[in-house]
């Protein structure tokens, strides 16, 4: 039994040294930007391309019959949080702590960046529309972001006087030639509303909607059970509590 003992111990005693001569893991800060357009396959659906958010990475896979395979990984800009490829060789990441575009040729050996792009602050998301090449691919790109930051010359958002936009779309020619995105800014549409986020486009690609994440615009969604038709005297037709029976009843018709 004494053997026993003293052999555990040593045992102990040998993990607790290689414990301790193993180095510090170092310490990970992530600013959780949240995901808007994670993921994006190219237009002949041979690749799908995912942001890697707190590791600043665009992965790139291969799909085939059997399933996802990793083929690469391009270091891009802080926190990227949406995706979009343009043509079978060109892909945008939005990033969001970066306050920036990177514009990726996956097409070469290795992949990596080609351009980087300035933009508001707080970039959300990227759609092409617009007019088409030959190839039939998109020339313009569309990036929300808030109405701010170095980039955009207001360094800081006027948000008490009304009437005054705090939402941005940035606008870019995408014209591509010999492989190297020639990229030119032709304009910056203010709307609005508050952390302008996701955008969509219309099957033809004639029209760009942009959706407002946090308006401020004093809106809410209520319960029907707390809207009262014949409550005449509570402001803008609340109640404080239920319904009456009778109130419910004449709400219902």
């Amino acid at each position: 039994m004494e053997r026993r003992v003293i052999r555990l111990g040593r045992s102990f005693l040998l993990l607790a040294v290689a414990l301790s001569a193993a180095p510090a893991a170092a310490s990970f800060v992530t600013f959780e930007s949240g995901q808007v357009r994670p993921l994006a396959l190219s237009p002949d659906g041979s690749q799908l391309f995912a942001v890697n958010t707190p590791d600043d990475r665009l992965e790139i896979f291969s799909v085939g019959s059997d399933g996802l395979t990793h083929t690469g990984s391009v270091p891009v800009g802080l926190e990227p949080v949406a995706v979009a490829a343009r043509t079978n060789g060109e892909v945008w990441v939005v990033n969001q702590l970066s306050d920036s575009v990177s514009i990726v040729d996956v097409a070469s050996a290795p992949p990596h960046v080609v351009s980087t792009l300035l933009v508001g602050d707080e970039p959300r998301d990227i759609v092409f529309a617009g007019p088409k090449d030959s190839n039939n691919f998109f020339l313009r790109a569309f990036i929300t972001t808030a109405h701010r930051g170095q980039n955009s010359g207001v360094p800081f958002s006027d948000l008490t006087t009304p009437g005054i936009g705090r939402a941005d779309v940035w606008v870019f020619q995408a014209t591509s030639v010999g492989g190297v995105p020639g990229v030119s800014q032709l304009a910056v549409v203010n709307l609005f509303g508050d952390t302008p986020r996701a955008l969509a486009v219309s099957p033809g690609g004639n029209t760009v909607y942009a959706a407002v994440f946090q308006s401020g615009n004093r809106t809410t969604t209520l319960t029907e059970g707390v809207v009262c038709d014949d409550a005449s005297g509570a402001a803008n037709n609340m109640v404080a509590g239920p319904c009456s029976a009778r109130q419910r009843l004449a709400t219902s018709g």
